[in-house]
């Protein structure tokens, strides 16, 4: 048997040393006095523009094309024409009326004429819906509901494993799901991924994902401690249930990936940043299923404690 729980301080070394790692990222950003992360602008707030294209229609929304497809290209191309303006943060989505929002940072009166002008030589008629401001206390308020929705899902989470098995149980899973948060946010950190709604929603995702896979693990080491209580030590006991748990978890990782990277690699500019905080999340939520959580139920005694 592979002995995985007596090496328990190796593998809390190695997500430390990348922990450590976006904090001196971050750390020396706060010195600098630079932002710390790379915040989109729904936190940040700014303007906001829903148009009509008529030149939508009849040229990117072709019979002989895919409305995915065309909508894709019609994106790329505006946000291509908006880098031109030196507005190199902006948001595009396009409605099933094929209306088009456009979310930028904060823009003076002159710049959204300056936009609108240039939009209207090269696409044609368009049509000025709405132009809204995003103030910055939208933004603080969206923050502070993210913030409180993870640490409401994490206390929930708690709770309920807590009921299910037992409260070091339920400890182990939130260092894990601890874990899985700030190994994201060090690769969020360190390749400059933009934190926005859809970041939020992916992290999320991503916890939901981590702690199925533990509380599979978590129900193996409860039955098999059952089993095993009076003939296996607490570190046997733990190592087989990963063990016997194992080829699930890696199908399951290996299916979800293949998903996620064909995303990366086939979905364009618009998702790139959701499907990457996925990849890296359910990598990091693997491990920590495997690595961190279950180790953390092991104990000096030898069997499980009743």
């Amino acid at each position: 048997m592979i002995k995985l729980v007596e090496k328990k301080y190796l593998w809390f070394l190695i997500s430390t040393l990348i922990i450590l790692i976006g904090i001196t990222i971050v750390s020396n950003r706060a010195l600098k006095s630079d932002p710390l992360f790379n915040l989109g602008i729904d936190f940040l707030g700014g303007n906001s523009y829903l148009l009509k294209f008529d030149h939508l229609q009849s040229e990117y929304l072709t019979a002989t094309q895919p409305k995915a497809d065309t909508n894709l290209k019609f994106i790329e191309s505006l946000r291509h024409d908006l880098n031109t303006l030196d507005i190199t943060k902006s948001t595009i989505q396009i409605t099933n009326s094929s209306e088009v929002i456009i979310k930028t940072l904060s823009l003076k009166h002159h710049q959204n004429q300056k936009i609108l002008t240039f939009l209207r030589k090269k696409y044609g008629p368009i049509e000025v819906l709405e132009i809204d401001f995003i103030g910055p206390s939208i933004g603080v308020e969206l923050k502070e509901k993210s913030l409180a929705i993870i640490l409401f899902v994490s206390l929930a989470l708690l709770a309920y494993i807590s009921l299910r098995f037992k409260l070091k149980y339920g400890f182990a899973a939130i260092i894990a799901l601890a874990h899985d948060t700030l190994i994201t946010l060090t690769f969020t950190a360190l390749f400059n991924i933009e934190i926005n709604t859809a970041y939020v929603a992916a992290l999320l995702t991503v916890l939901g994902y981590s702690i199925n896979d533990t509380i599979v693990i978590f129900d193996r080491i409860r039955e098999n401690d059952t089993l095993y209580k009076e003939s296996k030590t607490t570190n046997d006991i733990i190592n087989l249930s990963i063990m016997q748990t194992m080829r699930r978890t890696i199908n399951t990782s290996l299916t979800t990936l293949a998903v996620v990277i064909s995303l990366l690699i086939f979905g364009g500019i618009t998702i790139k940043s959701f499907t990457l905080v996925l990849l890296i999340g359910i990598l990091a939520g693997t491990y920590s299923s495997v690595f961190i959580a279950s180790p953390l139920l092991s104990k000096p005694n030898p069997v499980i404690e009743k």
